[in-house]
């Protein structure tokens, strides 16, 4: 994993609570997990560089590996048996001494050839876990609590980025907010302590963007994504970014969801959408650089 990142000191104590309910839930099955969604993106880019979203979240997210859903229930119990969860309508949602929702998605050898698990009871809910390995593999270490010291894993902005496309592509019709979270992390990549690296390992990109800043950024993580993804999640974004950026005349449904009703730029949609479509290409050409 990279450099650790050290923000116990930014960490309210509900949370740190939470991360240490979770750790020794996860450690006292073996288990392996990482936090995902947007309580990673606020994690990584708010508190860890400043960047702050439109988007708050109360929520927090977890990715488990799993091998089977004995495995997740055995997670869950071992976690309501604190006293300190309770149990909710929806199979992955606990709700953490009353007033934060958490998220626990499995993933691993749980899902199917295709990346796909079924959620119980009936097995008629399905959600493609495509790219949560990758994501995985490229977490960020995180301090989260100094005393005693406390490190978890974080999904990188790269893999948040793999995430949110997938998850969108997924049920488009219901994950808007993925969407609106892969708008904010190209258009602010550069500042989640890239800019070094932009000038030092990929200096080509200030040269042809015309020192764009932005668009350099946009394809920086686009070759930041390619290296972290397997073939199959390579394939899977790819077509959701053909699809996304095949229309020149009026925005695609990703596009639309990019630019919400009653954002900054209403007055001037056009514009924005001229901005995001040529933001999804470059990031393309990233991911198409290798």
């Amino acid at each position: 994993m990279s450099t650790l990142l050290d923000l116990s000191e930014k960490i309210d104590p509900l949370s740190a609570a939470l991360f240490v309910a979770v750790n020794e839930a996860a450690a006292s099955l073996g288990m392996e997990y990482f936090m995902v969604g947007a309580s990673a993106r606020d994690m990584i880019l708010a508190l860890g560089y400043g960047q702050q979203s439109r988007r708050a979240t109360l929520d927090q997210d977890f990715g488990v590996r799993v091998s089977s859903w004995n495995e997740f229930d055995r997670l869950k119990n071992a976690l309501l048996t604190t006293g300190l969860f309770k149990e909710t309508s929806q199979v992955q949602r606990l709700l953490f001494q009353g007033a934060l929702e958490v998220d626990i998605v499995p993933f691993g050898g749980i899902a199917d050839d295709c990346g796909e698990i079924r959620w119980p009871p009936h097995h008629d809910v399905v959600m493609s876990t495509v790219g949560f390995e990758d994501a995985y593999s490229a977490a960020l270490t995180v301090r989260v609590k100094a005393d005693p010291p406390l490190e978890i894993r974080v999904a990188s902005a790269p893999g948040l980025t793999l995430l949110k496309l997938i998850s969108w592509s997924d049920h488009p019709e219901r994950r808007e907010r993925d969407a609106i979270d892969l708008a904010f992390i190209l258009e602010h990549y550069l500042d989640a302590g890239n800019l070094d690296r932009l000038y030092d390992e990929h200096m080509d990109l200030v040269e042809v963007l015309d020192f764009d800043y932005v668009h350099a950024g946009a394809r920086l993580l686009g070759r930041d994504v390619a290296k972290i993804a397997h073939p199959g999640t390579l394939c899977v974004i790819g077509k959701t970014l053909a699809n996304a950026t095949a229309e020149e005349q009026q925005p695609t449904l990703l596009i639309r969801h990019m630019m919400p009703k009653g954002n900054v730029f209403d007055d001037q949609p056009g514009n924005r959408f001229a901005e995001l479509l040529t933001l999804l290409r470059i990031f393309a050409k990233g991911v198409q650089d290798g």
